[in-house]
């Protein structure tokens, strides 16, 4: 019996768990100015160094970065400038939705 190929919301799914963790998005956040090493990722977030690392794995087997090593040096970019255009919508809507509560509130106080 074969495994069914997966449909493109299988994909899509995928693509939503391996970003569904506020440390990941910080990083692709982080990585939209330009490739960094996991320690200066680390040292930007404030976070060790091995848990940058578990996180990175995570983003470059879903695809979202790719990693180039130049000499001893692991340089980690996006892997698809889409991905950055993606996270500025979500928060594009995520501000309009606040901006719609603010304005229930202010209407509810007058």
């Amino acid at each position: 019996m074969t495994t069914p190929a997966p449909t493109i919301f299988d994909m899509q799914a995928e693509l939503c768990l391996a970003m569904a963790h506020p440390l990941r998005l910080k990083i692709v956040h982080l990585l939209k100015d330009g490739p960094k090493q996991v320690n200066k990722i680390a040292g930007a977030l404030l976070v060790s160094q091995p848990t940058v690392s578990r996180h990175l794995a995570i983003l470059r087997n879903a695809g979202i970065v790719a990693a180039t090593r130049q000499g001893t040096d692991v340089f980690y970019r996006i892997a698809n400038p889409k991905i950055v255009n993606i996270c500025e919508m979500m928060r594009g809507v995520l501000a309009e939705r606040e901006n719609q509560r603010s304005d229930i509130l202010t209407q509810l106080q007058e």
